[in-house]
């Protein structure tokens, strides 16, 4: 019976040593190779708004973190100078139209000189032969065909020239009316207007943001893994989503990526590689971004804040 009690003690130690080793072995695997990571973002698309013309925002439609449709208006642009635009264009088609117009009476008249001076010189041919009439007056009708198709070779060029200066007109007047179609600045997707600054008085220039609206379809989590974990990680699994928030729901892995940036391989002078001569003698995974869709039925997802932080676990299969 003694020797049953001294040698309970060592068998609780060596039970509990044993307890503590399993425990080591499945922290070491949960947090080394477990598909799991507290280090992921919220992400979703910014479509940064410019003006296509320049001129006095005269209507600002939109306030700070509104939701806006695709669409909607969100400024404009003083439209007065892109309407007298429209207006000077409208006149010059019209004026470009009015001279085709005059080219192709020039041609049917000249057509129809061009016959008569072909008719008359056919009959002119026929007397002449009978030496009815003189070589002067057969060889002034010659002389009036040929001018007839010079005269008539001339419209037609003026005919094209015409009709490359309506075209031209043409066009000026689409562009007019595409800048006036421009003062209105829609909304291109569904989404946030963020960080407005802009403000109704203010100068537009071309080119330059005016306003950021961020795609409430787009939402997604980035979730940065260790590269240790990446063979548990398949395009398709179901995934475990909770922000700091405390809000938690379901995802898809969309997709890894293929490459990150390799700091110790920058590129040096004359494009030759640029090599640490250094050795680090502590090695830590790399991390790798996965690209998360988020449940189509999670009711908050359009309510979601772009760059916040969430902790992402990967369901692995039976497999």
């Amino acid at each position: 019976m003694l020797d049953v009690r001294k040698a309970i003690p060592p068998l609780i130690t060596l039970a509990v040593v044993a307890l503590a080793l399993v425990l080591a072995s499945y922290a070491w695997v949960y947090y080394t190779r477990a598909p799991w990571t507290r280090d992921a973002r919220v992400r979703a698309d910014v479509v940064s708004l410019s003006a296509d013309v320049t001129g006095r925002i005269v209507e600002l439609r939109v306030q700070d973190n509104q939701h806006v449709n695709k669409g909607d208006l969100l400024l404009t642009i003083d439209p007065a100078r892109y309407e007298l635009a429209v207006q000077h264009a409208e006149r010059a088609v019209e004026v470009a139209r009015a001279a085709l117009g005059q080219s192709q009476a020039a041609i049917v008249a000249n057509q129809a000189l061009l016959h008569q001076r072909k008719s008359e010189e056919a009959r002119r041919r026929a007397l002449k032969a009978r030496s009815a009439i003189s070589n002067e007056e057969w060889e002034k009708a010659s002389t009036d065909v040929a001018v007839a198709e010079a005269q008539l070779l001339r419209e037609q060029a003026n005919l094209g020239l015409a009709q490359a200066n309506v075209s031209l007109a043409e066009a000026a007047l689409r562009q007019a009316r595409l800048d006036l179609e421009r003062t209105r600045v829609l909304a291109p997707v569904n989404g946030y207007v963020t960080n407005l600054l802009t403000r109704a008085g203010d100068y537009a220039t071309a080119g330059a943001a005016l306003v950021a609206v961020v795609d409430s379809d787009s939402f997604h989590v980035s979730g940065y893994f260790e590269e240790t974990k990446l063979p548990r990680i398949h395009e398709g699994a179901r995934v475990h989503v909770e922000l700091m928030s405390g809000e938690r729901f379901d995802g898809t892995v969309e997709s890894i990526a293929f490459a990150i940036t390799d700091r110790e391989n920058l590129p040096g002078s004359r494009l030759l590689a640029n090599i640490n001569p250094t050795y680090t003698w502590v090695k830590l995974a790399q991390r790798i971004p996965v690209r998360i869709a988020i449940d189509p039925a999670y009711a908050g997802r359009d309510r979601l804040r772009a760059g916040t932080t969430a902790t992402v676990s990967v369901v692995e299969s039976e497999h």
